[in-house]
């Protein structure tokens, strides 16, 4: 009983917490940019190689950043678009189970953990600054049914709304008729902020919410989530140079005033190009007799607006210097998926002037890397070593297990992401993230020389992605459940330009069929033609023995049981224990035949269901009306996990099933959980 206690302690989240304890969290989540336009990432390359033809910026202090902590070099996003790529973030599923999906913008994000509400739950005072649009239908914060404030942030300043994101100056109508909102708390401050740049802006307001939470909470920890709407569609620049000095007394201020409610805000809005590249040529025709050209304003304006972006991340390292917080707070840096060619000038953006898309190919919308794969940087000094660099691949849902990790708080067990502390701290063993794609798109991959003749104009319609060590199976135009996958080794072939299925050694298209079915869940809103593919079973020597697992104490949802001290019993049946706390079961169902299987939890248990990596059944979130879900089935054995959160009752079976042809949900019977 001894490791029971010593797990339950560290996981009470009624606990008192301080600063101490658990670290602070500052996560920077950057929109549309690109693998390749960090430096440490490709731009420093394109710097040292110094090719006319070939153009560059710089990002100084991320590179800093990077250099501090460790660069996630094979870092994935859950899909090539913001709002379903955001919505895995914060739900931290990936899209085989989330709810938002393709191109479902300000779709309400369903009422279940999240990265804030779980860690505000651990202790953390949580805040969200920047872009949101995942709010779901209505005007304002009162019939917004997931307005940030109701997804576990104490503090929103921001845009809510997802076409909110496409203008970087909210008051200043510069590409739209009507003006973006920006709301703070409940009240929208748009019309208050003339000359004031996005950027800037959430820099300002995010150093001001810092400073804030020392002066009244500095023994409480806290998650601050900077999102950022640049260098998203736009391609809008600043007003003025940034600001001397940097930290608390210097850079970016909040003044709180209309008109001038930051210390940039001026009216010459949308007029500052970097004086690093206002001057730049480059070698346009790649002949080497003919003069070099001045860089095109959209280049100019592009490589400005990111550097907005570098200048704001060293200002906030130095505020939380400045604080006193810099030695406990874990900084995350990434964006929310690959480079656009979107720009509201006249000028198109082209991702190829600065290789956006870094080594790969594919870009915003794309399931190819440049679309999926954006990287990610950490810092936590004295935990993770400086200078770290690894290889190891991710995915955007693992941050959630990875976050309640740090914050000693247990994992949603509705959540699909493993914890990337052994990566990031180099101590223990990682297990292996799921990394898993699905996304429609009706356009075209572009037709940029610098793709591979064979991927320039593929038409992308639907797309499934599953990548195992360093093979990765895709398919575009998927028609039917059984179009073929291509598969590339992206480590010694990150451009995907030659398909090695079929070839030898290559797993079979039988093994990526069975590895993406039993990821996928189905979405009456987002269709997709394997919908309904009968799950292969696992191999019976694979199949675990059903055992139970509990833990006493109030929990407020249903948990992931992972830490190997919790004692596992082998049991027969799904009863759980008469206690307050949570039961969690882990075994194989047995199915005699081939059919479509329904399973349901009984009314009045709270609990997730897992088969193989899909969320079956999840009655455990507040507005979950997914007591149960049906699958199809091969016969044979099919690995399971039933976490149920009980409240001092102990219930005779947790879980119920309709096998083919039955009318009437009935308990499992023992026969069907034992798996030899």
């Amino acid at each position: 009983m001894k490791s029971i206690k010593t797990f339950f302690l560290c996981t009470l989240l009624a606990s008192p917490l301080t600063a101490a304890d658990k670290p602070n969290i500052l996560f920077i989540l950057c929109d549309d940019l690109g693998y390749g336009d960090i430096g440490v990432f490709n731009q420093k390359a394109r710097e040292k190689a110094d090719e006319a033809d070939k153009p560059w910026f710089s990002t100084p202090n991320i590179d800093q950043l990077a250099a501090d902590g460790i660069q996630l070099r094979a870092h994935y996003v859950a899909a090539p678009v913001c709002a379903p790529s955001r919505a895995s973030l914060f739900a931290g599923q990936h899209q085989g189970n989330a709810a938002i999906r393709n191109n479902q913008f300000d779709k309400a994000l369903p009422n279940q953990p999240t990265l804030a509400s779980t860690l505000k739950q651990a202790g953390y005072h949580t805040a969200l600054i920047g872009k949101w649009g995942l709010q779901g239908k209505g005007k304002n914060p009162s019939s917004w049914p997931a307005y940030p404030t109701k997804r576990g942030f104490d503090y929103f300043l921001g845009g809510v709304r997802h076409k909110d994101g496409h203008e970087h100056y909210p008051a200043d109508l510069i590409h739209f008729k009507k003006r973006a909102e920006v709301w703070e708390q409940n009240q929208e401050i748009g019309a208050k902020l003339k000359g004031c740049y996005t950027t800037d802006l959430f820099t300002a307001a995010s150093k001001k919410w810092l400073i804030e939470h020392q002066q009244t909470s500095p023994d409480q920890p806290f998650f601050l989530f900077l999102s950022y709407d640049t260098p998203h569609a736009a391609t809008q620049i600043a007003t003025m140079p940034y600001p001397k000095g940097l930290g608390v007394k210097g850079g970016m201020q909040w003044l709180g005033k209309d008109g001038k409610m930051i210390n940039t805000a001026s009216n010459k809005p949308d007029s500052y190009i970097h004086p690093d590249y206002s001057e730049r040529k480059y070698d346009h025709d790649n002949d080497p007799s003919t003069p070099l050209q001045p860089w095109t304003e959209v280049a100019k304006r592009y490589a400005s607006s990111i550097r907005r972006i570098d200048n704001s991340v060293a200002d906030l390292l130095q505020t939380i210097k400045d604080l006193g917080v810099d030695q406990n707070t874990v900084v995350i840096f990434s964006s929310d998926h690959g480079p656009s060619k979107e720009s509201y000038i006249e000028q198109p953006l082209k991702p190829g002037f600065f290789d956006s898309f870094g080594p790969f190919t594919g870009i915003k919308r794309d399931c190819w890397e440049g679309g999926i794969r954006p990287g990610a940087l950490a810092r936590w000094p004295g935990v993770i070593k400086a200078g770290s660099i690894t290889q190891s691949p991710s995915q955007m849902h693992d941050w959630m297990a990875t976050l309640c990790d740090i914050a000693k708080a247990p994992t949603p067990a509705v959540t699909d992401g493993v914890s990337l502390l052994p990566t990031l701290t180099g101590k223990g063993q990682q297990q292996p993230s799921s990394i898993y794609v699905e996304y429609y798109e009706h356009k075209k991959t572009p037709a940029y020389p610098e793709f591979p003749a064979a991927r320039r104009n593929a038409k992308r319609g639907q797309m499934q992605v599953v990548r195992e060590g360093n093979l990765k199976a895709i398919r575009y135009n998927v028609e039917t459940a059984s179009t073929p996958f291509m598969v590339f080794d992206v480590v010694k072939d990150p451009q995907e330009s030659t398909n090695l299925a079929g070839q030898k050694g290559i797993p079979s298209q039988f093994h990526w069929l069975t590895a993406s079915a039993r990821l996928h869940g189905t979405n009456k809103s987002a269709k997709r033609p394997y919908d309904g593919l009968a799950i292969p079973a696992i191999d019976a020597a694979q199949a675990p023995q059903l055992v139970r697992q509990s833990i006493e104490g109030k929990f407020p949802y249903a948990i992931r049981i992972s830490d190997p001290s919790v004692p596992s019993e082998s049991v027969k049946t799904l009863n759980t224990k008469a206690i307050t706390g949570n039961t969690q079961f882990t075994g194989a169902i047995k199915v005699n035949q081939q059919g479509r299987y329904q399973f349901s939890l009984p009314k009045g248990v709270r609990g997730v269901l897992r088969i193989h990596g899909i969320v079956v059944a999840d009655t455990d979130s507040a507005e979950s009306n997914q007591r149960g879900g049906k699958l199809n089935l091969t016969e044979g054995l099919h690995p399971f996990t039933l976490s149920v959160r009980t409240s001092g009752q102990a219930v005779e079976s947790a879980l119920l099933w309709k096998t083919p042809g039955t009318q009437e949900a009935a308990a499992i019977p023992a026969e069907a959980l034992t798996a030899k």
